[in-house]
């Protein structure tokens, strides 16, 4: 039967609120600790979930212990503990036994453990038992003393730092949880507690951290991840609905004249666009003619074409007379952009020549205040750039599209700063940003700023549970299909050992005249030795330049070098002049290049499933049969079937599913950062049948209450502010 409780909501999040140091015992010394770990109040202590847990519920006997499980156990302490010492390393040494045998323990740099354990005492162990050649030994022990009445259970085991135990984790944790037990505010609507069985949320907090068994712990996990689900989700739905239902757009409905325009752009293209992109340019065009905002996602594997499909819709704003931006994550995208862009339209094809500039941090000053200009009289059409572009002192003169390259790598708020930059309204302050989660009625009665339509553009493909959590507020365009002229690109697993092999590949390639790139973990030289070592892109370019390819033109690439250089080297590879070119990650995203036929990647294992995949999208984009080498020594483990996948599957999506699976959804990009939402305790992977559930129920409720007026859905506005935090954009929100 679930408990169904009713809390005081505003008493609650005042007690959430409270320092930690408001917990007895918990002194400054403490209180640094618990920080650095991210803890600071009692909410972020109930919100830091166990990383694991130790069963304790059923100790077996020594005889039945087995080799290479981690398992509890009763014994008696056989021999008195012995303290061995030498400089700062230290070990005590004991012989554990019960009615069946015995077994050896050891304890590692802890030498205040010695005292602690008496000769002829029973205590309960709990450790990893290991087989050596001729005894059982179990190293590092947890223990405590045991006696008939010991009640063992199962611990939490979480996150530590230096200077804090289990022991004090678990104490200031049962603490915070007595301090909020029956006072926790509950943001999950009566209906949907009661439709799914969800227990409430003071047995589930106190149950993910003190289950009394596995199967309430998982009854609690169950309920927390589909609380931490619905307030995302609700939160990204929110967004799109105040965009779409209190805020203005620029209507650009259809017109014959725009239409021949379009139209003489796609056959002016030195290729056929198609079905997929086709379809994309009319969705965009739809939602662009409509009176609020697009809010939509363009999504495509690598080398579908994404490009065109933001060009097509940038013109698109241009013959409404609006003016567009592109933001990407790097200035050697941007770069690429805009060079694209000007080929398009530099008024040589039968198109019309467009004033397009470039923005990025390293644009000299007379050379930006000369952009800043034109962007704010109109002068400039096309404005294509790095974050630069959301800078508060680029303020545009009409901006009608907003285009977002890459788009996991900005967070919710960047993805919107760029669309607030559109007109000059300060943004609200703090106070008043506070209150207007629910819709004010004199302001909407006022007639709301104009904002740009939003297309976000991504080539890493998205499995459907993470792009709901992620991007529930976009709409979807997806292309599927490859365009004309591109191969798949046959991808292969080396080792070390065929180097020469591979350098006799690269090198018949490039006598050919198609280039390689050869890509590195690491820019400058690993001080790890051995089996360990990672190849970096200075000392390989150094070695391969030298050694290697002495006759051929190897050229270095990456992150830590000057704009300037690496604009020099890009532009040096993409007119053929550099050969081979060295490189780290820097080119991960949309560097373009259909001469380029070999890519190289060492220590492949180092990178992530959708990394690789955006790596190898770096080449199969002419006419040329290409070849991936994935160089790797590792022989087993994630690591290995990461690179069995890639070698297998040229299908992004298909790709994306696998990483998911083996990644987890915070580290899917590779980083736990640019906004992506941090998942406390939902796996995306795991948790797909229940988010489809979520998906449901927040369905009937945003057409039922889309602004969450309702007293019972209230309290979902403070619980979605907590979780997206600084993040959360400043959109009336």
């Amino acid at each position: 039967m679930t408990r169904l409780v009713q809390n005081d909501p505003s008493r609650g999040e005042d007690i959430l609120r409270q320092p930690v140091a408001s917990l007895s015992g918990v002194g400054a010394r403490r209180v640094q600790q618990f920080e650095r770990l991210g803890l600071s109040t009692i909410h972020d202590l109930v919100s830091f979930f166990p990383r694991a847990y130790e069963d304790w519920t059923s100790p077996l006997t020594v005889r039945d212990l087995a080799h290479g499980e981690d398992q509890a156990f009763v014994a008696e302490v056989a021999r008195k503990p012995s303290l061995m010492r030498k400089g700062r390393f230290s070990m005590v040494r004991t012989v554990l036994r019960d009615e069946t045998g015995a077994i050896a323990a050891v304890w590692f740099n802890q030498p205040y453990l010695a005292p602690r354990l008496a000769k002829g005492e029973r205590y309960l162990f709990r450790g990893r038992i290991q087989r050596t050649a001729t005894r059982f030994e179990v190293q590092n022990p947890g223990f405590e003393p045991y006696t008939p009445d010991s009640e063992a259970g199962v611990l939490p085991v979480y996150p530590l730092t230096r200077g804090l135990t289990q022991g004090v984790v678990r104490s200031t944790v049962a603490a915070a949880l007595g301090r909020i037990e029956g006072k926790l505010p509950e943001p999950l609507p009566h209906w949907v507690r009661r439709e799914h069985k969800l227990c409430d949320v003071d047995f589930a907090y106190r149950m993910i951290h003190q289950p009394s068994s596995v199967e309430l712990y998982e009854v609690a996990r169950r309920r927390l991840a589909l609380e931490e689900m619905f307030v995302v989700q609700a939160g990204l739905r929110m967004i799109k609905g105040r965009l779409r239902g209190l805020s203005r757009g620029i209507p650009m409905p259809a017109d014959p004249g725009v239409d021949r325009s379009l139209q003489a752009m796609a056959e002016a293209l030195p290729f056929r666009l198609t079905g997929a992109q086709r379809r994309a340019v009319a969705e965009v065009r739809s939602d662009m003619a409509h009176p609020y905002p697009m809010n939509r996602m363009l999504q495509g594997d690598v080398g579908s074409g994404k490009t065109v499909v933001a060009a097509m819709a940038l013109y698109h704003a241009v013959l409404n007379g609006c003016q567009g931006a592109l933001m990407a994550p790097t200035s050697i995208l941007a770069e690429q952009h805009a060079a694209t862009l000007q080929t398009f339209f530099s008024g040589h094809n039968g198109l019309p020549a467009l004033q397009i500039a470039l923005l990025t941090g390293s644009t000299r000053a007379a050379q930006r205040r000369h952009i800043l200009a034109g962007i704010a009289d109109g002068g400039i059409q096309i404005l294509v750039g790095t974050h630069a572009l959301i800078e508060e002192t680029v303020r545009f003169a009409r901006l009608g599209l907003a285009v977002t390259d890459e788009q996991h790598r900005f967070g919710v708020r960047q993805r919107t700063t760029l669309t607030l930059g559109a007109h000059s309204d300060p943004a609200p302050e703090p106070e008043q940003q506070e209150q207007s989660m629910l819709p004010d009625p004199s302001a909407v009665e006022a007639e709301p700023p104009a904002l740009p339509h939003v297309l976000v553009m991504s080539a890493t493909p998205i499995p459907r549970s993470l792009g709901l959590m992620l991007y529930g507020d976009l709409d979807l365009s997806i292309l599927d299909e490859r365009p004309e002229g591109r191969t798949p690109v046959e991808t292969y697993a080396a080792t070390s050992a065929d180097r020469d092999r591979i350098y006799r590949i690269l090198r018949k390639q490039v006598e050919e005249g198609r280039q390689a790139y050869v890509v590195c973990p690491m820019i400058e030289e690993s001080e790890e030795a051995g089996e360990n070592r990672l190849e970096s892109a200075v000392e390989t370019h150094a070695r391969l330049a030298r050694d290697v390819f002495p006759d051929l033109s190897v050229a270095l690439l990456h992150g830590g070098m000057k704009a300037a250089e690496k604009t020099a080297v890009m532009e040096s590879f993409r007119e053929g002049g550099v050969g081979i070119l060295v490189t780290t990650t820097v080119i991960e995203v949309g560097v373009d290049n259909p001469n380029a036929s070999v890519m190289v990647i060492e220590n492949a294992e180092r990178f992530g499933l959708a990394q690789l995949h955006q790596l190898r999208g770096r080449i199969g984009r002419g006419p040329y049969r290409s070849v991936c080498i994935l160089v790797s020594d590792v022989e087993d483990g994630v690591a290995k079937e990461r690179i069995r996948t890639l070698c297998r599957e040229t299908d992004g999506f298909r790709i994306a599913e696998k990483d998911l699976e083996l990644r987890g959804p915070g580290d899917f990009f590779g980083t736990r950062q640019h906004g992506i939402p941090d998942f406390r305790i939902a796996n995306l992977y795991e948790d797909a049948a229940l988010l489809r559930e979520v998906s449901g129920c927040l369905d009937r409720l945003m057409e039922a209450d889309p602004c969450l007026v309702s007293p019972e859905n209230r309290a979902l506005i403070p619980a979605i502010r907590t979780h997206f935090g600084e993040s959360f954009p400043s959109i009336g929100l």
